[in-house]
């Protein structure tokens, strides 16, 4: 198949070159567009990507129920049949509390285990292991770096995900819940420190926004005395004018 698929670009490659020479602009577009769409056509069947036909195996409505209630990585909207997107925001709805909650109790359960420095080691250890199962799992090739499947582990494990993202069988899955339970954590962990480090810093700026609403107050209570007076100002010269007024008339 290979063979085929690179007879195929000598053969795109030698008909464009030929038909520069011959044909106009207008011509050549043409033929262009019709050699590069029977190439994409072998190189998706090189890889078994079969655009015509929608994957709707247990595997794949497995991985769209489990992103959805997970919230990781991107979904394909051209996937869903109406129906389908009415329904996957119910599960949404649904789903997303009830994972979450468990990944809470999860991470109760890792921070009575780990805590400081020991859940920062415990963390960066497993995304490597997670990485390596990963790599076996899906089976990496060796011309991909392993650094490719150590961020793709981290981008599962923060709930970022990646497009291209696809899991075969059970034990990734489990992987993937350990890892938010772990990150979790370490997230839960990190806020209480930024917590504690801007303390001072937060203290400080609460007193200047207390000291710069007791000013506004201020001035606006200048403003409605000022207004108060100078009301009763002019009540008193239209009482005044009033009843000088009234002796002229007697």
């Amino acid at each position: 198949m290979l063979l085929r698929l690179d007879a195929k670009r000598s053969d795109l490659l030698n008909v464009l070159w030929a038909e520069t020479i011959t044909n106009g602009e207008d011509d050549w577009s043409e033929l262009a567009d019709q050699k590069l769409e029977l190439y994409e056509k072998a190189l998706l069947q090189h890889y078994g990507i079969d655009l015509d036909n929608l994957d709707r195996s247990f595997a794949s409505g497995l991985q769209k129920s489990f992103s959805i209630s997970s919230t990781i990585g991107p979904l394909d909207v051209d996937d869903f049949t109406t129906i389908g997107k009415f329904i996957a925001v119910i599960y949404a709805l649904i789903g997303a509390p009830l994972f979450w909650t468990v990944i809470g109790q999860l991470r109760k359960m890792v921070t009575s285990l780990w805590q400081g420095t020991t859940l920062w080691i415990v963390t960066i250890i497993y995304v490597f292991v997670a990485a390596i199962i990963y790599d076996i799992v899906e089976g990496g090739s060796d011309d991909v770096p392993f650094i490719e499947a150590i961020f793709s582990i981290f981008l599962q494990f923060t709930t970022v995900g990646e497009v291209d993202n696809e899991f075969h069988g059970v034990l990734p899955y489990c992987v993937v819940v350990l890892g938010l339970a772990l990150m979790t954590a370490l997230y839960h962990e990190m806020k209480h420190n930024i917590e504690h480090f801007i303390h001072p810093f937060e203290y400080s700026f609460n007193r200047m926004c207390g000291g710069v609403e007791r000013w506004i107050e201020e001035k606006n209570d200048d403003k409605k005395v000022f207004v108060s007076s100078r009301i009763e100002e002019e009540n008193e010269d239209e009482l005044s004018d009033y009843e000088d007024s009234n002796e002229l008339e007697r």
